[in-house]
């Protein structure tokens, strides 16, 4: 095709679904060329020990980082992303107001 490589950025939704699915979201994520996790958008759930984006990251079979702040997800995706790579975002929580950062990042 056109492009290069596709970089999932994901955002895990929920601490009880990031625990229970770690494995099959990395299975999903691992079909992109390298994965950015974001931490666990808790929305109406308390945080469970030990339960954050790394559970999935350290699962990916691709190169992968997990990424704590969401602030810092834009210089993430400019360190790992080359011309005519594709950057999906994907996710439920917040990251969906990430795309014109990264797209800034990436312009500038």
């Amino acid at each position: 095709g056109d492009h290069e490589r596709v970089i999932a950025v994901f955002q895990p939704h929920l601490y009880s679904r990031t625990e229970e699915f770690a494995t099959e979201f990395a299975e999903a994520l691992s079909l992109a060329d390298e994965v950015i996790l974001a931490d666990v958008y808790g929305a109406r759930e308390e945080p469970r020990p030990g339960v954050t984006g790394r559970l999935i990251s350290d699962a990916v079979s691709v190169p992968a980082v997990f990424v704590p702040a969401i602030s810092d997800l834009p210089a993430a995706v400019v360190s790992r992303t080359a011309a005519r790579d594709v950057v999906l975002t994907i996710g439920a929580g917040d990251i969906t107001m990430q795309g014109p950062y990264i797209l800034a990042a990436l312009g500038s």
